[in-house]
């Protein structure tokens, strides 16, 4: 195989052709090669490795998936690149970038024609999935992106002057459609988005938010769920008020209110445009106003308050550590995330109110933590565990002591799995009996939901029902307010599901209504999938056959997607043929159906069986086969009985 790399104008988009080993081995890529490939988008943070390093990586082509890769690793073994060609048409539509081994972003050609239509972030670079409808290397919507990764989007349009990109956050014509909101209400929140790029531009034209502005934090005092039928709603929506962040700007940290956001298939939006200054700088919530006014102040998350002059000094040393930690060489990222480290807990110690003390603390839990995880501040483990004794000593808030812990527990197995002679299996195992005892200790904290939900999707893929169960249930029981206690709920449902009935109703992507209580008399597949799901149209290809081969008045299947565009299913299913009925509801794996029996993987499939009950609540596909087999037999020896 050989690699053909491409220049296309602006967009600086590298593409690499794959051809048949045998045809080209003469012409193999050199690691030089594949490292100059480089992401689309801007301030990608992968492994880049040194000149001496670079001798010992090597790469080779590999079997990924159906598909066959370039594959560059580096002296560990640990992947640094990889240039996939997913549907074996000899041209690369997928390049990946790693650090510390894992995939940290990823430009996708998924219509095949050799230039990135796709974005995506992963792992410790976020979750962000942004869509490029015209090719040209910049982003046109967000398919996916959380609170905080739209808040740092806000800071660095604020910062370029971009007003596209700051636009492209807000909420669209077709969102507020979506949202199911009574006509008056539309029409208000129409008129309020129309301030925000007028807001936006004020604040970028004052020129408040320098170049060398650094975004540090996010808050808001959490996401709350606005039931359907308030307010003449028809949908449940998941919303932001009065949230905010934190701005290092020129010489002095700045509070920026956003306002407003709510949740749409995935994406988190907003309503109102950015403004300095504390809890008046936006005048009123939108979403828990129940008659149209503001919320009182009290209500607001509260504002830090005014560094003193010996906190301001603090803050302009940590401004400085971070615009070296951006230039600096491997080597002393250390010693300056030690001193940035430093400086956070003087921030702490400096701190007037035991809230701004939490707060800061927190941060250097966080900071520290992630920085162990990305191998740029090993010391970093021991440093938390100082702490977390300190503040066990001092007798310190539950909530602060507890997120420390978690931090360092999360920091020292990201380290340990970094070790060259790491034993994953026993590391995975170790870390899961952690995570037991965290949530045997402790009763309340945010991470305890969090650590009980690892817990339950592990003891799920190990095939450990029972245990999952127990940690879904807790989560829904102890922590209802929990993003997580949903779908717990669901899980609940489907792990008990065996032997009841499945009420299961949706709408096709042709508009038609589905309701599983039709196909009685018939054995089901539900298939929960989607389109970016490696296996597919592999397992829809199997599906087929078995739908050709015991298909009709014996056997059916329901399909799922958990998909977050609509657009996406229709452009697969035009070459790809799924059996029977295909669902679709916007928001991928946060829709209702996937809430609704708390799917945290896919594929996965359901059996019912003619009578409409749970046979299976996780057959794999190529189990399916031979669990039809039993159940259409048992059918024919009933009918003869009868």
């Amino acid at each position: 195989m050989s690699l053909r790399c491409l220049r296309l104008s602006l967009a600086a988009l590298l593409v690499a052709t794959l051809v048949s080993s045998a045809a080209s081995s003469h012409a193999a890529p050199t690691v030089e090669d594949a490292l100059k490939l480089a992401p689309v988008q801007p301030d990608v943070d992968c492994d880049k490795p040194t000149a001496d390093e670079l001798k010992s990586c090597k790469i080779s082509p590999e079997k990924i998936g159906g598909g066959t890769a370039w594959v560059v690793r580096g002296v560990d073994g640990a992947v640094l690149r990889q240039f996939t060609d997913s549907n074996n048409d000899n041209v690369v539509d997928t390049w990946s970038y790693y650090r510390g081994g894992l995939e940290v972003y990823r430009d996708a050609d998924l219509n095949f024609n050799g230039k990135a239509d796709q974005y995506r972030w992963f792992h410790t670079a976020g979750s962000r999935w942004g869509v490029d409808k015209n090719e040209d290397g910049k982003i046109d919507f967000w398919k996916s992106i959380s609170a905080e990764e739209a808040s740092e989007e806000v800071v660095a349009a604020l910062k370029a002057k971009d007003a596209a990109r700051f636009q492209r956050l807000l909420l669209s014509k077709d969102d507020i459609a979506k949202l199911g909101l009574s006509k008056e209400l539309a029409e208000r929140l129409t008129q309020r988005l129309a301030q925000a790029p007028k807001t936006f531009a004020a604040l970028a034209a004052d020129a408040k938010i320098a170049a060398s502005a650094a975004y540090t934090d996010f808050g808001g005092l959490r996401p709350g769920a606005v039931p359907a039928g308030a307010r003449g709603s028809s949908k449940d929506l998941l919303v932001y008020e009065d949230a905010w962040a934190m701005v290092l700007t020129g010489d002095q940290p700045q509070q920026m209110q956003l306002g407003s956001m709510v949740n749409v298939d995935g994406c988190w939006k907003l309503v109102d445009g950015p403004a300095l200054g504390g809890g008046n700088a936006i005048a009123a919530g939108f979403f828990y106003d129940a008659e149209g006014v503001a919320p009182p102040q009290t209500a607001q998350t509260p504002a830090i308050g005014e560094p003193s002059e010996e906190m301001q000094k603090v803050l302009e040393s940590i401004q400085k550590v971070d615009e070296q930690l951006a230039s600096a060489a491997d080597d002393k990222k250390p010693a300056l995330n030690a001193s940035r480290a430093d400086l956070l807990e003087k921030l702490a110690e400096l701190a007037k109110e035991p809230q701004e003390r939490k707060q800061w603390i927190m941060q250097l839990a966080d900071g520290v933590s992630f920085t162990v995880q990305d191998g740029t501040y090993p010391e970093g483990v021991a440093r938390l565990a100082q702490l977390e004794k300190r503040l066990a000593d001092e007798k310190a808030d539950e909530d602060l002591i507890t997120h420390v812990e978690f931090r360092h527990m999360q920091a020292a197995m990201g380290q340990a799995m970094m070790a060259p002679e790491a034993e994953h299996a026993k590391l995975q195992e170790d870390w899961l009996k952690q995570l037991q005892a965290f949530v045997d200790k402790h009763q309340s904290s945010e991470h305890v939901a969090e650590a009980l939900l690892q817990l339950a999707m592990a003891s799920e893929f190990a095939g450990n029902a029972e245990a999952a169960q127990k940690s879904y249930e807790r989560i829904a029981k102890d922590f209802p307010k929990s993003p997580h206690a949903a779908k717990a709920q669901g899980a609940v449902r489907r792990l008990t599901s065996v032997g009841k009935p499945l009420a299961l109703k949706g709408t096709d992507v042709g508009g038609a209504a589905v309701d599983l209580a039709q196909y009685r008399g018939k054995v089901v597949a539900v298939h929960y999938w989607s389109t970016s799901g490696a296996s597919a149209s592999d397992d829809h290809e199997r599906l087929n056959d078995l739908y050709n081969k015991y298909g009709g008045a014996k056997f059916d299947v329901v399909g799922i997607s958990l998909d977050y565009s609509k657009d996406d299913v229709l452009q697969y299913l035009k070459t790809t043929q799924a059996p029977g009925k295909q669902i679709f509801e916007p928001g991928g794996f946060e829709n209702r159906l996937a809430i609704e029996m708390g799917v945290i993987t896919s594929p996965l499939i359901m059996l019912v069986d003619a009578k409409g009950n749970v046979v299976s609540a996780d057959v794999q596909l190529m189990e399916l086969e031979g669990e039809l087999k039993k159940l259409l037999s048992e059918r024919v020896a009933n009918a003869r009985s009868k």
